[in-house]
């Protein structure tokens, strides 16, 4: 599988520990990156802005980066392009520079300054770090872990664990530093980040969800209100954090018809005694449980814990947030 040649926005640069993901993978040939002079210049500009971060620093930095990587990655003689792009004006330098570069992927926080219809006629997909991230790890599990321990190892001033690493990412990118956590901590268990379902042995698939009405433990938590939702039974309210954000919860039964939650509950890496997420997948029977498989669609419920230990739904939706956007 040849690695995917990805367009690094200056936005996805700036965050110190997503740059070193980012380029500890691009270093392994995870993902061939590039950039242009006017990306890195923005870079250089905008580093200062981060605390603890000087000009000199900001340099010295975007400098390494050159050196390591200039000959594979830099971008030039794109400019002609920019008058035929329709994409955010201030944005049209980096399309152009992807274009030209011949990247497979534009990666940007900035998605909506990419509308589909200023990329259509180009070969390329603009993605958000977050979902481009988290579908590497599906597809190259075991190469993603061993390069990002390694990138973790090499921060000394202070030591970092694995888990602490993935909890310095999910500021950014949260739906890949809880993924990424969960896989490490499973060690070599074949389980998917995602996983697909297979009809299990309805005792066994429920005895996963820990004893019957035990609302201490997530994953009963999310079984009981996953089955109040689909009988409309009010007990859905006294399970949910703040019910007024639902509505009539007839959003949520549609958003879940035809999924069932996975048996494992996910801590999330920079909050895992308060926030937990529980991923409904498509089910192929009433009773399902998670196994190791081909990548499939995602919902993840949130859970919060609450002051008297226990937990409430907070959440449903595609990704996961980070802990701060959750509990602030």
């Amino acid at each position: 599988m040849s690695a995917p040649v990805v367009l690094l926005d200056a936005c996805t640069l700036v965050p110190i520990r997503l740059t070193s993901c980012l380029l500890s993978l691009a270093e392994a040939g995870l993902i061939a990156p590039l950039w242009s002079d006017e990306i890195l210049d923005e870079v250089e500009r905008n580093l200062p802005k981060l605390k603890g971060m000087t000009h000199e620093r900001a340099t010295q930095r975007v400098a390494a980066m050159r050196e390591a990587f200039d000959d594979e990655a830099s971008v030039d003689g794109y400019q002609e392009l920019i008058p035929r792009l329709s994409c955010d004006p201030k944005d049209r330098h980096v399309l152009a520079a992807a274009v030209h570069g011949g990247a497979d992927v534009l990666l940007t926080f900035n998605v909506k300054d990419f509308p589909p219809e200023s990329t259509e006629s180009f070969a390329l997909s603009v993605e958000h770090p977050d979902s481009f991230l988290a579908s590497l790890l599906v597809e190259q599990r075991d190469r993603v872990l061993e390069v990002l321990r390694e990138d973790a190892l090499r921060n000394r001033r202070p030591p970092t664990t694995v888990a602490e690493y993935f909890a310095g990412l999910a500021a950014t990118v949260p739906t890949f530093a809880t993924l990424a956590n969960d896989a490490a901590s499973l060690g070599d268990e074949d389980e998917s980040p995602v996983p697909a379902l297979v009809a299990a042995d309805e005792d066994d698939a429920l005895a996963a969800y820990g004893v019957p009405g035990d609302i201490t433990n997530p994953a009963q938590v999310t079984l009981l209100w996953w089955l109040a939702l689909l009988e409309r039974d009010p007990a859905v309210h006294h399970l949910t954090y703040d019910p007024s954000a639902w509505g009539d919860y007839e959003w949520a039964r549609e958003h879940l018809e035809g999924r069932a939650p996975a048996s494992r509950v996910i801590p999330l890496v920079d909050a895992p005694e308060q926030v937990a997420v529980m991923r409904f997948v498509p089910e192929p029977s009433a009773v399902a449980q998670a196994f190791a498989a081909f990548r499939t669609s995602v919902t993840f419920l949130t859970l919060v814990r609450v002051p008297d230990g226990t937990w409430r739904v907070w959440g449903l939706g595609p990704g996961i947030l980070s802990a701060r956007e959750i509990l602030d």
